[in-house]
């Protein structure tokens, strides 16, 4: 059970104005947006940041939902895989490879760059850093924006992990 009540459509013109601002992304109204509607300025915030990661990275989006299920799993985010599956299919990743990123998965079928990510992201997620020789193979693959868009991607994730486990943000039953 959430810690918090999901704030619903009604409430005030800001929620009404973010929930609009939520399905303008073509996005729909998570459990996790109306957790967070309970202090609207700091829902507002995430949007922002959210809207960046999702929409104004230089990062691939295959490689960007690799690399969010990657920390998803590794951080135990059960919210976060079950939403993400569904990104990478609508991105096109096969399902094969989302497959793989589970806990003892081969990441043979990766391409370089999409395992050297994954590889970043698994690191991450149990150091906050990661070593020279991870972070010398994704020079080799990856333009400096690009690692810097995938930093920020895996620890947003990370930050987002610790929305949902802290708030015991539940899995809205339709995604089950």
């Amino acid at each position: 059970m959430a810690r918090v009540p999901y704030v619903q459509p009604g409430t005030s013109l800001e929620v009404n104005q973010l929930y609009a601002e939520v399905t303008g992304m073509g996005r729909p109204v998570l459990n996790l947006y109306r957790a967070l509607a309970n202090q609207p300025p700091a829902l507002a915030a995430f949007l922002e940041m959210s809207r960046y990661v999702r929409s104004g990275s230089t990062l691939d989006p295959g490689v960007r939902e690799l690399v969010i299920l990657a920390t998803a799993h590794e951080l135990g985010q059960e919210y976060e895989v079950a939403h993400h599956t569904q990104a990478a299919a609508g991105v096109g990743v096969d399902a094969a490879k989302v497959m793989a990123l589970m806990p003892g998965g081969s990441l043979d079928a990766f391409t370089p760059a999409e395992r050297y990510a994954v590889a970043f992201a698994r690191q991450a997620a149990h150091t906050r850093s990661c070593d020279d020789a991870t972070f010398n193979r994704l020079q080799s693959l990856f333009s400096t924006q690009e690692i810097v868009d995938l930093v920020v991607t895996t620890a947003w994730y990370h930050l987002c992990a610790v929305i949902l486990g802290s708030l015991h943000v539940e899995l809205e039953a339709d995604t089950r």
